[in-house]
This record gives C-alpha cells, sequence and structure tokens, in this order.
C-alpha cells in the first residue's frame, strides 16, 4: 500500500489498472492544516505510518535574491522541515 500526498491525484487515476493500491491525499506542504488532515487520513484509516519518505520540494524559477521575505519563508520551510 502507498499513500501519495499530491497536489494532483492524476498518477492515482492513471494507476488504477495497475497491481497495489495507491491513495493520492492532497496536501500542500507549506499548509500546516492539510499536513495534518493528511496524517488523520492516513491514521483512521491505516493506524498510522511506518515509514515516511518526504520528497516534499518547491522550485523558484528566479534567483532568491530579490524574492520577498514570505516567498523565502516558504522556500526554507519546505527545504528543512
Amino acid at each position: 500500500m502507498l499513500a501519495m500526498l499530491s497536489l494532483s491525484q492524476e498518477l492515482s487515476k492513471s494507476l488504477q489498472s495497475e497491481t497495489g493500491k495507491l491513495y493520492a491525499i492532497k496536501c500542500d506542504v507549506t499548509k500546516d492544516s492539510d499536513i495534518e488532515s493528511a496524517f488523520n487520513w492516513l491514521k483512521d484509516n491505516f493506524g498510522g505510518v511506518d515509514i515516511l519518505v518526504n520528497n516534499a520540494g518547491v522550485g523558484c524559477t528566479s534567483p532568491l535574491i530579490g524574492k520577498s521575505p514570505r516567498q523565502l519563508l516558504v522556500v526554507l520551510m519546505v527545504w528543512f522541515s
């Protein structure tokens, strides 16, 4: 069983005919409420998490210099959380 926290559920739909189960759970990792909701869903449906692979990231298409403090904070929170 794989639970995938994702902004898109397209992958889950494309893999429906494959063996096994994939659960796509929408989760914006910059929002504490989304993270809490995702973990609550996992706990309610599977009893918790045994292994967590954090593959969250944000990308910048321009240099970090010149970004607003809020933009820098979001990047750093995702990188180092």
